[in-house]
């Protein structure tokens, strides 16, 4: 398929400002004043290059706070334009990826494990790593092809210029970041026919503990990307947020806020016209509605934030189901009799109904087949917050298993689909709240996991719920593969992932959770919240954890660790055999990029610094004891 493109896109995310400084005259980026190239007329994906970048970790300067999120944004972004569109915008091969930090989605480890097999490459995040990236990405693009960018990093303000932190970059040194309007210069002059541009570049707040005013909001911050853009031709502008605003991150869903609206967009959540093109206008109503519903739901009811766009032209981003079916369908041509096997053949594979994925996308999701195509679909009342494909009750046959968070009547619930797409059942979450203080009512699925905790033969669903407005009780239950509630645990604090294993192929499996406890601090003589991670006996889940402060009794867990000092928190929580003699052991990542094996018993059997570890860190692991 040949797809007609407008010359240029971009995306650009908001800015913070962290500096007083009052510059007397604003200075603005100058785009090449050499004449536009020539447009094609078609569009071809392996003549397109892309470079995504996402910086989580800072690590030069510890003022800059990570960005959770930033390394999920990148990989997720290049895993859409690539493998997870109609008509993709750029072949996997010809994707470069600069990192600096994890993933902290199993989705985008496994997206990244994909893209790394078709060919994508990854590199360092640092200032002049980026520039140079840039630079040969851009000297791939053919005649017909793209240069796509994606950023998910720090922005800043100074002196009325715009700047993006690497990951080596200084605060108080702003040309150790990168000049946006460098980044864009590069884009124009290096003659690609077009460019599409994503910079999801600030956050709630900048810096933690820094001495600079971090939480006032220059309205310069747009205006040089505003004055040298806007009157530009065949260019399209997108803000995360409006000058004096700020981008967030979203917490379920895992990615910032901006970042999940376009992925949710580009894959149909955008409406396609009748020919089944999703264009920049329809991206931009519809972030332009994702956001401040966001923003209004989880950060200020009263503030309408928004997008801001500034469009020259109109240009198709996506291809989806078109939304009427054309007056004069298309001619196609027979096969002949030496292809017809073949395509029978193809046929088969592609006719199959049994649900082999699940894709998500904001309050949708839709079921593929083993082929990749689409079966049937369906909508929540809420946020899909996990979507997998699982045989639950053994019978070879898969169900599709969605978890519902966000804001709506089916937040809280667990749906069961058959194969078909027919509802089997749906369980919620809705219990007596088990603390005091203040809590919405209502508690939303943050992630759940699913095994056959008693072997025999049928799977159970482990379910991780918060409350809907971010209180810090959670809720773990455990329901059976017909959907009947087997056991409950409440936590005192966030419960952020949940894994079902066994210590040996012989032995019962356990539930493994982590996450962070907000009562213990206190008896400890400490401040905030402590990071924690304990395991469960499928058997014997009931009552609440540490410190036992709620109307339920002491709980079930067979062991209740924590991490100090605070505020050290685990990012990956994983079952490896590390030493490879046959049992596993429970992986820990924290965020001081320490790793602790721990047995099935809580025991430590090793404790492993990255290349990443910051000189001087000393975590602990401490078992509580009643």
């Amino acid at each position: 398929m040949q797809v007609r493109w407008a010359p240029l896109l971009f995306m650009i995310g908001c800015s913070v400002v962290v500096t007083d400084a009052a510059a007397q005259n604003i200075r603005s980026v100058r785009l090449s004043q050499a004449a536009p190239p020539e447009m094609p007329g078609s569009f071809d994906s392996s003549e397109s290059a892309a470079m995504f970048v996402g910086i989580r970790d800072f690590t030069h300067d510890t003022d800059l706070e990570k960005i959770r999120f930033a390394v999920d944004d990148a990989i997720d972004l290049a895993y859409t334009v690539s493998l997870d569109l109609t008509v993709p915008l750029v072949a996997p091969e010809r994707i470069a990826l600069a990192l600096s930090g994890e993933p902290q989605k199993e989705t985008s480890r496994r997206r990244l494990a994909k893209l790394t097999q078709r060919g994508a490459t990854i590199h360092p995040a640092g200032q002049t790593d980026i520039i140079f990236m840039l630079e040969q990405q851009a000297k791939r693009v053919g005649k017909n092809g793209i240069l796509i960018v994606g950023i998910a990093t720090h922005g800043f303000s100074d002196d009325g210029l715009h700047y993006l932190a690497a990951s080596n970059s200084l605060l108080r040194y702003r040309d150790s970041a990168v000049a946006t309007h460098k980044l864009l210069d590069i884009a124009v002059r290096s003659g690609v026919p077009r460019a599409l541009v994503f910079i999801d570049a600030c956050r709630s707040r900048l810096t933690a503990g820094a001495t600079r005013g971090v939480d006032e909001v220059d309205g310069r911050s747009a205006a040089p990307l505003l004055d040298g853009l806007a009157h530009a031709h065949g260019q399209v502008i997108f803000f995360a947020a409006e000058a004096g605003d700020y981008a967030y991150d979203d917490e379920v869903r895992q990615n910032g806020v901006f970042t999940a609206a376009l992925l949710d967009g580009l894959q149909c959540g955008a409406a396609a016209d009748e020919k089944g093109r999703v264009t920049t206008e329809a991206l931009a109503a519809y972030v332009g509605q994702r956001v401040p519903e966001w923003v209004q739901a989880h950060r200020h009811r009263t503030v309408a934030q928004g997008i801001q766009v500034t469009a020259g032209t109109s240009m198709q981003v996506a291809t989806c189901a078109p939304s009427s079916t054309p007056a004069h369908p298309p001619r196609v041509r027979l096969p002949g009799q030496a292809e017809v096997p073949a395509l029978l053949q193809r046929l088969q594979v592609f006719a199959d109904a049994k649900p082999a994925s699940v894709q998500p996308a904001r309050n949708l999701f839709s079921v593929m087949n083993a082929a990749g195509l689409p079966l049937w679909g369906g909508t929540v009342r809420g946020d899909v917050a996990q979507a997998e494909v699982v045989d639950l009750d053994g019978d070879g046959t898969n169900e599709v298993v969605v978890g519902v968070a966000g804001s709506g009547d089916d937040v809280g619930k667990m749906l069961v689909y058959d194969s078909g797409g027919k509802l089997r059942w749906s369980a919620d979450m809705a219990t007596a709240a088990n603390y005091g203080g203040a809590g919405s009512g209502r508690l939303a699925v943050r992630a759940f996991a699913s095994g056959d905790l008693y072997r025999t033969g049928r799977r159970q669903v482990v379910v991780l719920a918060l409350d809907s407005q971010g209180w810090f009780p959670s809720l773990l239950c455990i329901f059976d593969y017909d959907g009947k509630r087997l056991a409950s645990y409440w936590h005192p604090g966030h419960m952020h992932r949940v894994l079902i294993a066994q210590p040996s192929p012989h032995e019962a499996p356990r539930i493994i959770v982590n996450g962070v406890n907000n009562e213990l601090a206190a008896p400890l003589g400490l401040h905030g919240y402590v990071s924690t991670v304990f395991v469960l006996d499928p058997a014997a889940v009931s009552d609440e954890a540490p410190p036992y402060v709620g109307h339920s009794t002491k709980g079930s867990q067979l062991w209740y660790g924590i991490l100090l000092p605070t505020p050290d928190v685990v990012e990956r929580l994983e079952i490896v055999d590390f030493d490879q003699d046959g049992r596993n052991e429970i992986s820990l990542w924290t965020s001081s990029q320490i790793v602790f094996y721990l047995t099935f018993d809580g025991v430590v059997r090793r404790v492993s610094r990255s290349d990443t570890a910051k000189a001087g860190e000393n975590i602990q692991f401490y078992l509580v004891r009643d």
